[in-house]
């Protein structure tokens, strides 16, 4: 797990949280979150959510991506954030 963005913070890593709490995916996440709009429609369409949330220097300030597989996820830190953080 490579691809994990570096995090002196902590990291959370989620799936299908909307469904512990009986809510939709569009109830419960916000869409700009989401990696684009095509990975919005493919988890309402799926219903599958992964988040991926992470403090980078402090307990403070955090990055939150969300996708509707973790592959996207890893695709979406890859490109923006480049390789080499922690496991």
């Amino acid at each position: 797990m490579n691809w994990l963005p570096k995090h002196n913070g902590s990291l959370h890593l989620t799936h299908n949280d909307h469904k512990s709490v009986y809510e939709s995916i569009q109830d419960h996440y916000d869409a700009k979150d989401f990696v684009s709009p095509e990975e919005y429609i493919k988890a309402i369409d799926e219903d599958s959510v992964w988040v991926l949330q992470w403090y980078p220097e402090t307990p403070v300030g955090f990055h939150i991506v969300a996708a509707s597989s973790l592959e996207a996820i890893k695709d979406a830190i890859e490109q923006e954030y480049g390789i080499g953080g922690e496991e």
